[in-house]
């Protein structure tokens, strides 16, 4: 699986997401929400959960099988629903690719937490940056992220 060596923005190692599936068009995330993440309820916290859906509503566009090389895009927009209240801290978060064009593309993505209850969902609407329209993307050598 060629995507799990690829080093990922900074502010995902952060948050702790990890990428459990990618291929093409399809991905799916998971984290586990810690003290700093959580309302004052207890519970994840929806900017949090927003976070998620962003990050898996643009990594379903942005899937590239060659190890030394990426694609890059920019959120156009975001629309977000709140279903349910998370009952575990564990987060999985579904994104798909629901079309795509030459520069733009659009995503779905769903959050669960881990006794399976739909918390979220979300839509967006994404550009892909120059050089990642297509699977090869772009060089890694040349990504700020990796240097």
């Amino acid at each position: 699986m060629e995507w799990q060596d690829k080093k990922q923005p900074p502010f995902n190692d952060h948050l702790g997401v990890k990428i459990d599936e990618w291929q093409e068009g399809h991905v799916v995330i998971s984290v586990t929400a810690k003290p700093e993440h959580l309302n004052s309820q207890g519970a994840p916290h929806g900017g949090f959960i927003a976070t998620l859906i962003d990050i898996a509503g643009s990594y379903c566009g942005l899937y590239c099988p060659y190890p030394d090389r990426r694609r890059k895009a920019l959120s156009l927009s975001m629309n977000t629903n709140f279903t349910g209240q998370a009952k575990t801290n564990q987060l999985t978060a579904i994104g798909k690719l629901t079309s795509s064009g030459r520069r733009i593309y659009y995503s779905y993505t769903e959050v669960y937490d881990s006794k399976g209850t739909l918390i979220a969902t979300g839509q967006m609407t994404m550009r892909y940056r120059s050089g990642s329209e297509n699977l090869e993307g772009t060089v890694i050598e040349d990504d700020p992220i990796e240097n």
